[in-house]
């Protein structure tokens, strides 16, 4: 009987740690600001065959990083759902579409679903 109550206490701590550290939207900024910053930096012009308007637009985000950040966060259309012990996040806009999901203080997403 011991044993079935700490389970059950170890299951209520779990779902509370959970509940309390699940993301929000400062959060999902956060991640995507930061898949933004990194594609940027590792990004060479003109290395990846784009049409022109991709070259100018990667130079101008290297340029300046923060103004090409806002660009597309106003760009994307970012739903948020916030479940008992997760918050998933739809998101689409520049010709994509990804779900991304958030627990425990971490988000991920399909594997190159946000950075552009």
């Amino acid at each position: 009987m011991r044993v079935f109550v700490a389970i059950l206490a170890l299951l209520a701590i779990l779902a509370g740690a959970a509940w309390a550290t699940r993301p929000g939207e400062a959060e999902f900024d956060a991640m995507l600001k930061q898949a933004i910053e990194q594609k940027i930096a590792t990004t060479d012009v003109g290395a990846s065959g784009d049409d022109a308007f991709g070259t100018v637009a990667l130079i101008g985000c290297k340029l300046r990083p923060s103004d090409c950040m806002k660009l597309i966060r106003d760009s994307l259309d970012v739903t948020v759902e916030k479940g008992a012990f997760t918050t998933r996040y739809k998101v689409s806009g520049l010709n994509r579409e990804a779900t991304c999901t958030g627990a425990f203080t971490k988000i991920w997403c399909e594997k190159g679903a946000i950075a552009p």
